[in-house]
């Protein structure tokens, strides 16, 4: 396993455990189709997450969670592919999938932990993520998501080879 691939599932865990510290049930997403792949990369959901018991009755959703060096950089060739674009791509499948972008560097005033629904995607308009918590139906709270981002500076440094902040 590479350093990509291990900060990819690290990624996937922590977001899995923002959704299940704000009380939401997780289950590994599991379908019959063949995965959404684009070159090596599966685009397909990691998860399924319902509200827990006493939790708001918002439904259940699909989470995709990708980890980026860059976010920027990712959703700005993801604009130039315009409908080719694999959100737009995963929003014919999964027209309610959430993609949680995971990054250990953030731009300036930005989480470590970046989201957008597909199904607010327009065609013809720039994709943009937005702050999970910024996400209002979501009910991810900014502590749940503050003490996340020190796990993953911490987890990704040592990765790294770099000395903890």
């Amino acid at each position: 396993m590479d350093l990509l691939d291990a900060k990819s599932r690290i990624a996937e865990a922590l977001v899995e455990s923002i959704f299940r510290r704000a009380r939401y049930q997780v289950r590994p997403y599991r379908q019959d189709a063949l995965p959404l792949r684009f070159g090596r990369e599966d685009f397909s959901p990691d998860f399924q997450v319902s509200p827990g018991p006493g939790g708001a009755a918002n439904g259940e959703f699909l989470v995709e969670v990708k980890y980026r060096p860059s976010v920027e950089q990712f959703v700005s060739v993801e604009n130039q592919r315009g409908e080719r674009s694999a959100f737009f791509m995963a929003r014919r499948h999964w027209p309610t999938l959430y993609f949680v972008l995971v990054t250990e560097r953030p731009g300036a005033g930005r989480s470590c932990f970046q989201a957008l629904s597909l199904a607010a995607l327009r065609q013809g308009e720039p994709i943009r993520t937005v702050d999970i918590t910024d996400l209002k139906e979501l009910r991810i709270f900014r502590h749940n998501i503050e003490d996340h981002e020190q796990l993953i500076r911490r987890i990704f440094a040592l990765l790294s080879g770099a000395a903890t902040p």
